[in-house]
């Protein structure tokens, strides 16, 4: 894990470096306009990235070509204490709550059950656009702050129940941290569930295809018209 030390600098640095930013004219140009997320979101990516590696010890998951994965776990692995540590990097705005994605699953829980991670940081970098731009930075393990995840077996996601996680972060919500025991049995347990809610709801839709092929084939009614297309609301 980043030490307590580390994670303080870390945090610290990507604050003053964003306090400075949204000062700028160029960023105020960017929080203007439609689809302000996306762009805030892939700017926030590519600088916070160039300045952490710039600041520390870092390295990039390649492929047996030596090319960096698209689809690494993390955008960079930071080096402490002679291991190096994936950090995914995530921005928002306020005007935005939702379920972003996070990390899949799986692929966390075959990294942990490896021995290749003992943790798994989120670098979050949250702008309020309303008035004056400003930011707030967060710099913390996925693993303790678990309660405020969820998970949706389709896509494999594991997701930030944003709203509850930036409440709780205003107040000054602190989990205590678990031992990594505990954090796999967590993990497990969310992915039995939501294993369990896909079968449920992929029966169900399947129950109502049944329902409505079976009214279908009985139905001598075949032809297509203009009453059976209202509901594409074609204009």
């Amino acid at each position: 894990m980043i030490d307590a030390r580390t994670a303080k600098r870390i945090r610290r640095d990507t604050q003053a470096y964003w306090d400075s930013e949204v000062r700028k004219r160029y960023f105020r140009e960017i929080a203007q306009g439609k689809e302000i997320g996306h762009r805030i979101a892939d700017l926030v990516d590519e600088k916070t990235t160039a300045l952490l590696t710039v600041k520390y010890v870092t390295k990039h998951q390649c492929d047996s070509r030596g090319q960096r994965r698209m689809r690494s776990m993390g955008d960079l692995w930071l080096e402490c204490g002679g291991i190096y540590h994936p950090v995914n990097v995530k921005a928002g705005v306020t005007t935005t709550g939702g379920q972003p994605n996070m990390v899949s699953l799986k692929k966390l829980l075959r990294a942990l059950l490896g021995y290749q991670i003992d943790s798994y940081y989120l670098l979050m970098v949250k702008m309020d656009i309303t008035r004056e731009i400003t930011c707030r930075v967060y710099f913390l393990d996925l693993l303790d702050y678990l309660s405020y995840m969820t998970f949706d077996s389709g896509p494999g996601q594991i997701m930030l129940k944003a709203n509850a996680f930036y409440d709780a972060m205003a107040k000054g919500t602190s989990p205590p941290t678990l031992a990594i025991r505990r954090k796999v049995k967590q993990l497990y347990a969310m992915l039995e569930d939501g294993n369990k809610r896909l079968a449920a709801n992929r029966a169900e839709s399947l129950a109502r295809f049944h329902k409505d092929i079976s009214r279908y084939l009985k139905s001598s009614r075949r032809k297509v018209t203009a009453d059976t297309q209202n509901p594409l609301n074609l204009r």
